[in-house]
């Protein structure tokens, strides 16, 4: 079977993404908290209370930023992962078990949003993501794929059953506009020499 490397993941942009995620997460859930408490008894009186009301309403947002944060980290520190392509379709080893796996499961899910590596096997389980030595192995058949999306940020795969796929640029030492431009180039080679069912 011709396997072919898609893009090189990278461990490093990664780990740099972890902790841009991490420090705005921790900023985003600590800073109003020490803000408030390190105001004065006269400064606390001038604080509108709409103010109060829209920190207290976006300041759960921070949580789940930073435990992405985390989980990029711990990804980035453990086994290498890869995006290959071969005449069956593609493979990924990409994402992982987590807490914030965990905290993104108890939310409400719209399947038109795309799903990072993280979740993706938790809100598209008819897709077959396993887990395995503690990261996700995502496998798409070319007769599963509808399409790629491309932007300078993003990669998206999105499936015909309507599952997407969300792979951002930091993921990869390619841009995404680079690992589409190898999708189409692979997918040329592999038609030319092994037709590819509804590809």
């Amino acid at each position: 079977m011709q396997v072919t490397e898609v893009a090189s993941v990278s461990p490093g942009r990664m780990f740099g993404a972890g902790m841009a995620h991490l420090l705005i997460g921790l900023t985003w859930s600590i800073g109003p908290i020490v803000g408030f408490f390190a105001d004065t008894g006269e400064a606390k009186a001038q604080v509108r209370p709409e103010v109060v009301a829209i920190v207290v309403i976006l300041w759960p947002l921070g949580i789940p930023i930073l435990l992405r944060g985390v989980a990029l980290l711990q990804q980035s520190l453990g086994e290498a992962g890869y995006f290959r392509a071969s005449t069956e379709g593609l493979e990924l080893r990409l994402g992982a078990p987590s807490l914030y796996t965990r905290l993104i499961g108890l939310v409400p899910q719209i399947r038109a949003v795309p799903a990072n590596p993280d979740s993706f096997a938790l809100r598209f389980p008819e897709e077959g993501v396993r887990s395995e030595a503690g990261g996700y192995i995502h496998r798409f058949g070319w007769q599963q794929i509808a399409s790629f999306e491309l932007n300078p940020f993003a990669l998206v795969i999105e499936l015909r059953s309507g599952a997407r796929l969300l792979l951002r640029r930091f993921y990869f030492t390619e841009g995404p506009l680079v690992v589409g431009r190898r999708l189409t180039e692979i997918t040329q080679r592999l038609r030319a020499t092994n037709p590819l069912p509804n590809a």
